[in-house]
């Protein structure tokens, strides 16, 4: 499951160039005015028709964010709507707000909007013709003014904490279906605290393995939705080779209860299949 940090500010404060700076260095996705132009086409700059617009971009990026980190860079000028974006988003979703004064902001400004936006000849324009509430929802505020420690790098330093992930449990293997012995496996490491990463190996659909890769994906992402499980398609594999000092162990589970020990995944298929298939879909 990956976070969303949904970026606040005047145009011209930062918010892309933050944004962009941070997806490279933590690999996340950005969500901006160009990124999502081809989804959702708005043309309708009242109050109205902003919150529509900035809503529905929450829907997207809270479904994008089953997959991977999600960075938001919109205006986002009214605080009634900042909190009900928050409502939809995940609870660890951050709202960040770049602060940066009006004056900068104009300074900065090398398509001339606000010069535009002064004489009349743009209307709604946030911060001259309408207005930008405190963020007072922010959690974290950036000051992009410039200046000592204000530098693009220095700001993403102050994100990083947010993307740092403790190491994982890596469990590999067909999860062909998931079953009560990979439940416990998987519950085991969940118990001590761990994060866990299921490798489902992508081998092909056959008579004795009845379910495609991405349906396995679908049940375990079903099973631990809203827990420390995620799930990954890799490669069929035929072994696992590491060298000296790789920085992680390879263990066996031995303290297995006899009853889990003793299901078979291949029972498991013969007699539960339409089951397991209802239950995903």
């Amino acid at each position: 499951m990956g976070r969303v940090v949904w970026f606040t500010g005047l145009s011209g404060a930062g918010k892309t160039t933050i944004a962009m700076a941070a997806a490279e260095r933590f690999s996340c996705e950005v969500l901006d005015g160009d990124t999502i132009r081809d989804f959702f086409a708005n043309h309708d700059f009242s109050r109205e028709g902003r919150e529509r617009h900035l809503l529905g971009i929450a829907k997207m990026a809270k479904m994008m964010s089953k997959h991977t980190d999600v960075l938001c860079s919109f205006i986002t000028p009214y605080e009634d709507v900042r909190e009900k974006i928050l409502e939809i988003l995940p609870d660890d979703a951050l709202m960040v707000h770049v602060s940066t004064s009006l004056e900068v902001c104009e300074e900065r400004d090398v398509k001339g909007l606000y010069a535009k936006a002064r004489t009349g000849e743009i209307s709604n324009f946030t911060g001259i013709s309408d207005p930008f509430d405190e963020p007072k929802c922010a959690h974290i505020t950036l000051n992009s003014t410039g200046g000592e420690g204000g530098s693009v790098d220095d700001m993403i330093g102050q994100l990083a904490y947010l993307f740092e992930k403790p190491k994982a449990v890596l469990l590999p293997g067909r999860w062909q279906p998931l079953h009560v012995g990979h439940e416990w496996l998987i519950q085991r490491e969940l118990d001590q605290g761990k994060r866990v990463v299921v490798g489902i190996r992508d081998t092909p659909v056959s008579e004795s393995d009845p379910y495609s890769a991405n349906m396995r994906n679908r049940m375990i992402e079903h099973r631990y939705e809203g827990e420390e499980v995620e799930a990954w398609i890799m490669p069929d594999i035929e072994a696992i080779s590491y060298g000296r000092k790789v920085g992680y162990e390879l263990r066996e589970a031995d303290d297995i209860p006899p009853e889990v020990f003793a299901v078979s995944a291949t029972g498991v298929r013969g007699g539960n299949r339409a089951n397991v298939s209802q239950k995903v879909m």
